[in-house]
């Protein structure tokens, strides 16, 4: 009985002080929904994800690379794209690099983290998707397409996750 006790009340601390690393979009519009938790997927730092639109005046894809960073932060490690348009790199700046391949162009070495990453879901053309862990996830089926939203990476209680997102 004692024994019992002892092994239930170690893996309760152990629930209870796990903190584990979550990816999260959260809606960002300013309003009732401000705020409102999306899509909540643990990850580990190191992990990278993508964020892929259609760009609306070319009308081509754009792949965005994102890497956890230990800080929690997020760096943008590469962006392709197979042609030049609006509001998309049109020369090396900073520390860029670029490498043309298999018909995409690939800029690289961006030296650059966020706290949160903007997206403006795309209304007619833009489609953003986020592929993380195997997931693809359609940002305009979490929420309605113009609207804005973040994606950040936190630490959660492990407990406060499970009763957060339920067992599955």
């Amino acid at each position: 009985m004692k024994k019992t006790f002892l092994i239930l009340a170690l893996l309760a601390l152990i629930l209870f002080s796990y903190n584990m690393t979550v990816l999260e979009v959260f809606v960002a519009d300013k309003g009732v929904d401000n705020g409102k938790i999306l899509l909540r997927i643990p990850v580990k730092t190191g992990r990278t994800f993508e964020v892929n639109w259609i760009h609306s005046v070319s009308k081509r894809p754009v792949i965005e690379k994102y890497e956890i960073q230990n800080n929690l932060k997020i760096a943008i490690s590469e962006m392709k794209f197979d042609t030049f348009s609006a509001n998309l790199p049109a020369r090396p700046d900073y520390d860029t690099k670029w490498e043309y391949k298999d018909n995409y162009i690939r800029v690289y070495n961006y030296n650059m983290e966020f706290d949160e990453v903007p997206v403006v879901i795309g209304e007619v053309i833009a489609d953003h998707i986020i592929c993380i862990k195997n997931n693809v996830v359609y940002l305009r089926q979490l929420y309605r397409p113009g609207g804005f939203v973040k994606i950040r990476v936190k630490k959660m209680n492990l407990i406060k996750y499970m009763a957060k997102e339920g067992v599955r």
